[in-house]
């Protein structure tokens, strides 16, 4: 049995959640460089706002509605989003943090949960929002994609307030009934379109499929999805593995042609991707640095460029990969480009302590990677002690990346909220 939570309008919840006077007011979250609407509270959906529209769209439509508008901010998300998993934990040992803002739990290991499963998704919900203040639905089946199908009708149907249990055949039943295809875990435009095209337009159609037909048709990725909905157990809850390829960037909030800010960009993302590397304690050998401009001006020809650099050693040392980010984009860059985003891209992924040294090494190749590591794990700790904001500049950072103060290129974030959990000086005030 499992559950899954998920945070309602998780973004536009976190913004609420210091402004008393936003309630019961619409509000709208914003995508990097304040560029489309990535999130809506129920009232803005009310409105009509739709999601991934450009906030230029609607911009005049949200002040003659008085829509309050954020710019993403994710210090304060992130820091909301380990309150609930962090009290999802402390509710059932078997927690797999979905997204930042869903979570599945395995219920059938802890008999308290299963003593009484409707009393349990009430008391989730309860303890969550008291103890976070951001509300969620809970919903709970056999498998994980009737947990899904579960917390789509929890959420959809005021009766159910928040919670829903399937469990019996008459109810799910009726709910794949009455749910569109589309609604299903998996089934994205495509798959709902081909779907509707052989006359399967609701999840009970679906789901009485002869699971070989959707496999011969669709894979076996949408054939689990079947079985699943008939009850059959085919995903487990799954722990977090090392990724195999990291990669940072960003589009630029302005144009730029400058090879001096287009280097500190790279040297930027060069240096975030090593911190990602070290986190899951793996290293890299090749490093791929990309820039380019934008493929949707009709009055520039698109011009991507592209070069790789190869480690004779993996590595995860910023210095190393911010140096070899420097090297490739002095062969790389070419004039006259206005460039709309650049980053780099880490594969060759290993663990650290897998890499093997080179035979003709100098005998102390060893301790010198272990002063590496010792510096790298110091200068992790003040960034990760002293740096509210992951888009932030670090605390302590290469002088390559530039100061974020005199960078063109940094993401525009003009309608930012305070970071109230993570920074003291936004920290609210009580009078």
């Amino acid at each position: 049995m499992y559950a899954l939570i998920d945070c309602n309008s998780f973004y536009a919840s976190c913004e609420k959640l210091f402004r008393p006077d936003l309630k019961n007011k619409p509000v709208v979250v914003l995508s990097n460089n304040d560029g489309c609407v990535v999130a809506r509270s129920p009232e803005a959906k009310a409105l009509g706002i739709k999601m991934a529209v450009r906030y230029y769209k609607v911009k005049d439509f949200c002040t003659q509605n008085n829509v309050e508008v954020f710019s993403s901010n994710y210090a304060l998300y992130a820091d909301m989003s380990q309150r609930v998993m962090s009290t999802l934990e402390s509710l059932c040992p078997t927690v797999e943090v979905y997204s930042i803002d869903e979570a599945f739990l395995y219920l059938a290991d802890y008999p308290v949960a299963m003593q009484d499963l409707d009393a349990y998704a009430k008391k989730i919900k309860q303890i969550v929002e008291m103890y976070t203040g951001i509300p969620v639905g809970v919903g709970i089946g056999e498998t994980k994609t009737l947990a899904k199908l579960a917390n789509y009708a929890a959420k959809k149907y005021p009766a159910t307030k928040g919670t829903c249990v399937l469990t019996n055949p008459r109810w799910i039943r009726r709910l794949m009934q009455i749910t569109d295809v589309g609604e299903v875990w998996g089934v994205g435009r495509r798959y709902k379109d081909r779907l509707n095209a052989m006359g399967v337009e609701t999840v009970y159609q679906l789901a009485i499929c002869e699971p070989e037909k959707i496999r011969q048709h669709f894979g076996v990725v949408l054939e689990r999805t079947c079985l699943e909905l008939n009850g059959q157990p085919c995903l487990d809850i799954e722990t977090i593995e090392p990724k195999k390829q990291i990669v940072s960037s960003r589009s630029f909030s302005t144009r730029i042609t400058s090879q001096k800010d287009l280097v500190e960009a790279v040297c930027a993302h060069a240096a975030r991707a090593a911190n990602k590397l070290r986190r899951q304690n793996s290293v890299c050998s090749v490093m791929t640095v990309f820039a380019k401009n934008s493929a949707f001006n009709k009055n520039e020809k698109y011009i991507p460029i592209s070069g790789q650099y190869q480690f004779e050693t993996p590595t995860a040392d910023s210095r190393e990969l911010v140096k070899a980010a420097r090297l490739v984009l002095d062969k790389i860059f070419k004039d006259n480009i206005r460039y709309a985003k650049a980053g780099v891209m880490l594969s060759g992924i290993c663990q650290h302590d897998e890499v093997q040294l080179d035979l003709f090494s100098a005998e102390g190749d060893a301790q010198t990677d272990d002063k590496k590591q010792a510096l790298m794990a110091v200068m992790d700790e003040l960034n990760s002690k002293y740096q509210a904001d992951k888009h932030q500049q670090s605390a302590l950072f290469i002088a390559s990346e530039g100061i974020k103060e005199n960078q063109k290129w940094q993401m525009s974030r003009e309608l930012l909220s305070p970071c109230y959990t993570t920074r003291v000086s936004d920290v609210i005030v009580a009078k």
